[in-house]
């Protein structure tokens, strides 16, 4: 009843958009299609988030692991691209877990008692990576971060802290109550913990986004993430029933 009632409002204010099918049904088809609709926060509350719940238990899950810096470009890229489209269609048979850190460094200050960053992008990142980490720690389901740390990477035009102040809003997301978790001894900590992470890679990692798929890492591998994921999630998966999505995988036409 809820996401009706939201489609009936809806269906008056969203007359002007051109690009907006009629048909309230298919308002949440694809991203693209809710973007025009202007109804992607409704579709990730109301269709996306729920729409699996009665699936059965497709048995041992997929391990993908994305080690980011909140404003390198090509994360951001994967972050809106790969990540979100495998998200809306394969999250049944993937666990996702994200690492901000990438390519900062940290060093012990022990006047403070205290870690130090330092991050690729500067001050701006650090904040970002920090803000990313404690909003995993206090929102640990994946459905409850991930589209908060999507509307974030996918803002291109506003400097971090009004987009997170946006998507804060959006998502519900307090900053100021994240903040509580990034200037304290227990935000400093976890940011730690995602740079052992990140260091602790095996391989090294070498550039950001940098991808693990069950806990490991080739160049293959990256390369497919980075060309179609959700197809490489599918291909993965070992358990007994696929996602429909895992069926809709486009095939070259063969010469004849």
């Amino acid at each position: 009843m809820k996401f009706l009632y939201f489609i009936l409002i809806l269906a008056f204010s969203n007359k002007s958009l051109a690009s907006c099918p009629k048909n309230p049904a298919e308002w949440c088809l694809n991203i693209e299609q809710a973007k025009s609709c202007n109804t992607v926060k409704q579709c990730w509350d109301n269709v996306w988030s729920v729409k699996n719940n009665d699936q059965i238990d497709f048995g041992g899950l997929v391990n993908f692991t994305l080690y980011y810096e909140t404003l390198c470009p090509d994360c951001k890229n994967f972050m809106s691209s790969q990540i979100l489209e495998a998200f809306l269609t394969v999250k049944d048979i993937m666990n996702l877990t994200l690492v901000p850190y990438g390519n900062a460094k940290a060093t012990w200050r022990n006047e403070t008692k205290l870690w130090q960053f330092e991050c690729q992008h500067g001050s701006d990142e650090c904040w970002g990576n920090l803000l990313h980490t404690c909003v995993i720690y206090n929102k640990p389901k994946t459905e409850d971060h991930l589209p908060f740390i999507l509307c974030m990477e996918g803002n291109n035009v506003d400097d971090i802290q009004t987009s997170a102040k946006k998507c804060g809003l959006k998502y519900n997301v307090s900053i100021d109550e994240m903040e509580k978790c990034m200037f304290s001894r227990l935000g400093n900590g976890l940011q730690h913990e995602m740079a052992v992470d990140t260091d602790n890679l095996n391989p090294p990692h070498k550039y950001v986004p940098w991808i693990t798929l069950n806990g490991e890492h080739t160049e293959d591998i990256q390369k497919q993430a980075e060309n179609d994921l959700v197809a490489l999630i599918c291909k993965t998966y070992q358990g007994p029933k696929k996602p429909e999505a895992c069926n809709k995988i486009q095939r070259r036409c063969l010469k004849f």
